[in-house]
């Protein structure tokens, strides 16, 4: 802290306290409590860090704060509670990198989506369609476990069509059948980190397309991460 050498005239008093006021004011504001989070238990989640030097406040919905703990409340079955749950994983911070109806995701090529079709007795019909950097069986079964974690009554989530699950599909002549190639149907590998991660071995989707850091809260320590 640098004191300001005081004026020799007659306002010697006046310049001491606006010294002492700025020490003060220093002082608070390297005391000041910058790591506090505080999380609310209600519906709605959210995280907000108190900063006297600077605000901003960073928002976990349901569907991330259950990556984390693995506790969600339950609710019956039924097309609105559906529709509901889906939402929640589509903007959660996980969703966010998952699905195309985001500025981050759309801007690397990634448009996938999820809807809601129907319902069959206790099976939930999906339907994804659009790129998605993830695989599609795992897009499918992270909206899965959520709506069965919501609502237990569910045994089974689907999809309209099997082909809707595969991540490349052939093209073929159209007068002699042969098979010309074949077409990824995944987005773009923007940063060449999928096929980096596949030559190693490493399953890509444990990590997604953006490095941990990126594009919203990320809880740390230990996690219990369902699969």
């Amino acid at each position: 802290i640098l004191i300001p050498q005081l004026p020799n005239n007659n306002n010697k008093k006046e310049s001491l306290l606006v010294v002492v006021a700025t020490v003060i004011i220093v002082i608070a504001s390297l005391s000041s409590p910058c790591d506090s989070f505080v999380f609310p238990l209600h519906h709605r989640r959210h995280c907000h860090r108190s900063n006297s030097c600077s605000s901003f406040v960073l928002f976990a919905n349901i569907y991330d704060q259950w990556r984390s703990d693995a506790v969600v409340d339950t609710m019956h079955l039924d097309p609105e509670n559906i529709q509901l749950c889906l939402d929640e994983l589509i903007e959660s911070d996980y969703g966010k990198q998952m699905f195309g109806c985001h500025d981050m995701t759309a801007n690397h090529g990634i448009t996938g989506s999820v809807e809601f079709v129907g319902i069959d007795g206790p099976e939930v019909v999906l339907k994804l369609s659009g790129k998605f950097w993830h695989k599609r069986s795992t897009v499918l079964g992270r909206a899965a476990m959520w709506l069965n974690a919501r609502m237990p009554e569910i045994i089974e989530v689907r999809v309209e069509d099997m082909a809707e699950l595969e991540d490349s599909e052939e093209v073929r002549d159209e007068m002699t059948g042969e098979l010309l190639y074949i077409r990824d149907k995944r987005s773009p590998d923007f940063n060449g980190d999928r096929e980096t991660m596949e030559y190693q071995g490493i399953d890509p989707d444990a990590r997604g397309p953006f490095p941990p850091g990126v594009g919203g809260l990320r809880p740390g320590g230990s996690m219990i991460n369902p699969a």
